[in-house]
């Protein structure tokens, strides 16, 4: 009998029938009610219906059996994860290692220690392994605290062995271009085919065919990257500056504006905007859309001001900013012209 209802129950989930088939499960429960499979199972398909309260219970019930049940474990590392709690997940995840001393349980620590800031402490892991995910992340740890050379030997060995690995592409490709090996970076770009389902890698290649004037191929990649990842504000952003570039601003400020609709605090996004709103003369919106914490918003709050007549203001700004900027060249420019034209030179 229960059997039976085990399969039918299976059946259910392959089809996407979560909920028929957790009401299969519990009635395999009523026949077997310690089964940690059968706990898991149904935990995993609350999991799925988002329902977190029931998974995690079920999850417990699991854990409260078999302490050491790693696919439990994964699923409520996985939890904790999507939750963004990454010290909690970090922990989980060192408890599975510390069961399954698996290279590829310890490439999960090393992500999360990534997804943290601690690049220190991947490396104090006196472990050396052939694993190509343990090394990409070591490799990554290398690239953010900017150890740029390290991090290329590293991806270097990683893309000889795996060329195809899209990951390894992309960290290589930011490693190449931090270090200012463009023709590498072109070179890798060139290599990638079009079928690519890397979001991050997309962006990357937009990037690059931005670097060679290429902005038609970078709003190609782009549009992809965000067909990938609609709610990613910084594909959105960089597409609006390809279509910029292009001299294309209804799409630029539409791009521009879905940016800021995801990411709000985000002063560089305003700014841009501001930037186009005053490349067509439209002052007053310009003037709206300009941050104040941010030089290069405030040295265009100055020139709009002087383009438009309002020079005492402009001259009161500049003041203001020549305190903060003393040796700027384009300040001290701008006081010149503006001294002059109020007969103060």
């Amino acid at each position: 009998m229960i059997k039976n209802l085990l399969q039918e129950g299976f059946i259910l989930k392959q089809r996407g029938h979560y909920k028929k088939a957790i009401e299969v499960f519990y009635k395999a429960l009523e026949e077997d009610n310690t089964s940690s499979e059968l706990l898991l199972e149904i935990a995993e398909l609350y999991y799925k219906l988002g329902d977190e309260e029931r998974t995690l219970s079920y999850i417990g019930q699991v854990l409260d059996n078999a302490p050491e049940h790693i696919n439990a474990l994964k699923l409520l590392k996985q939890i904790f994860v999507d939750k963004e709690a990454f010290q909690e997940a970090e922990q989980t995840a060192k408890n599975i290692y510390c069961i399954s001393n698996s290279d590829k349980d310890l490439a999960e620590i090393f992500k999360l220690l990534n997804l943290q800031g601690k690049f220190e402490e991947i490396f104090e892991y006196n472990i050396k392994s052939e694993n190509t995910a343990v090394i990409l992340e070591q490799a990554k740890a290398l690239y953010r605290r900017q150890d740029f050379t390290k991090a290329e030997e590293l991806a270097e060995k990683l893309y000889s062995k795996s060329p195809e690995n899209q990951e390894v592409l992309l960290l290589l490709g930011q490693i190449y271009y931090a270090l200012n090996k463009k023709d590498k970076c072109i070179a890798l770009v060139q290599k990638l085919s079009d079928n690519s389902e890397n979001a991050e890698l997309l962006n990357f290649c937009g990037l690059i065919e931005d670097y060679q004037g290429n902005y038609k191929k970078a709003c190609k990649h782009l549009l992809k990257a965000i067909k990938l990842e609609p709610c990613n504000d910084k594909y959105h952003y960089n597409l609006a500056n390809m279509y910029f570039k292009q001299g294309d601003t209804a799409f630029a400020k539409k791009y521009y504006n879905i940016a800021i609709s995801l990411n709000p605090q985000n002063t560089n996004y305003h700014f841009a905007l501001a930037n186009l709103y005053y490349s067509e003369k439209h002052y007053k919106r310009a003037l709206e859309e300009l941050p104040d914490n941010l030089f290069e918003a405030n040295l265009l709050k100055i020139i709009i001001l002087y383009d438009t007549g309002y020079l005492a203001l402009a001259k009161q700004e500049l003041s203001r900013l020549l305190q903060q900027c003393p040796d700027s060249h384009i300040l001290q420019e701008y006081t010149e012209r503006i001294n002059q034209e109020l007969g103060l030179s």
